[in-house]
């Protein structure tokens, strides 16, 4: 859950000059070493905000290059305009990163890898633990800029619920987000995709718990998977289930060769309801046209 030593190395041997640079045209603190050495945190700490602060003198220090960087060094400098800053839970270790949630609407998940050693190590392994922090991107993973600031906050079970809920919804929708690169365009379809799997897998499972048959789950998911796959994921932009509205229903159904089944519609539309996976405004809309329809 960190980076291997050399890349620690680079990491610093990047990280260290450029607050250098940043202290000599600022002059934050008294000195700063543009070599990785062992210095006070304090300064360390005034020389990243004013870091992040202030974009045009890190683009100088791109320009510049006062330490003849090599361009792969430069273009990670440069990566860091595409950093996260903000608050966010410390919610789960896993083997390859720890996951970070932020406190957007919708939320996003983030798999952060520490630096010399694990971002357990450094924050405990108690979890959730909410800390201010900044995400930057080191190649294509996730790090943080070697400070994390967390808050002496305990939750309760009810938050920890929450969360849990929070984190399922992020998987869905999203996904865990490994990589700061701008986002590829003709990856949407599969992200679509693979959220729509992990919705329909849990409607499957729901049905099995309310008794239906096999058969007839298999009868209700499938149509399902197939208004996603050969009608919600084609629009442009994709469309994941969990965004659906009735227009959606309608166009689908006006452009499908033969009558739809409804029923399985009405379903996934109350699962969607009852696990609270949908805002009620838009379940009451598609409630409403689909008891409007004739089965």
């Amino acid at each position: 859950m960190h980076l291997a030593l050399d890349e620690v190395k680079r990491f610093y041997e990047i990280w260290f000059p450029l607050l250098h640079y940043i202290n000599q045209n600022l002059h934050i603190v008294p000195s700063f070493p543009q070599t990785w050495s062992s210095v006070p945190a304090e300064a360390a700490f005034a020389l990243r905000q004013a870091l992040w602060q202030n974009d045009a003198l890190r683009e100088a220090f791109i320009t510049e290059n006062p330490v003849g960087l090599s361009a792969a060094d430069l273009a990670l400098v440069e990566s860091c305009k595409d950093r996260i800053e903000g608050e966010f839970f410390v919610f789960r270790y896993l083997k390859k990163y720890a996951i970070f949630i932020d406190t957007e609407t919708p939320a996003h998940a983030y798999g952060v890898l520490g630096l010399v050693i694990s971002i357990e190590e450094i924050v405990g392994p108690y979890v959730p633990i909410y800390v201010k922090a900044v995400l930057l991107p080191f190649e294509d993973r996730i790090i943080y800029d070697s400070m994390l600031i967390p808050y002496n906050v305990h939750f309760g079970a009810g938050y920890r619920r929450g969360l849990a809920e929070t984190y399922r919804a992020v998987q869905e929708r999203n996904g865990i987000i490994t990589t700061l690169r701008p986002a590829d365009k003709s990856d949407t379809p599969k992200t679509a995709q693979a959220g729509n799997k992990k919705v329909l897998t849990a409607f499957q499972k729901a049905q099995a718990q309310s008794g239906l048959s096999p058969k007839m789950i298999e009868e209700h998911t499938q149509t399902v998977t197939d208004f996603a796959d050969s009608f919600l994921v084609k629009q442009e932009p994709p469309v994941m289930l969990l965004d659906m509205t009735r227009q959606h229903i309608e166009q689908y159904q006006s452009s499908y060769d033969g009558p739809i089944n409804l029923v399985s519609f009405k379903r996934f539309v109350w699962f969607l309801r009852d696990t609270g996976r949908m805002d009620w405004d838009r379940i009451e809309d598609l409630l409403g046209y689909l008891k409007s329809q004739k089965s």
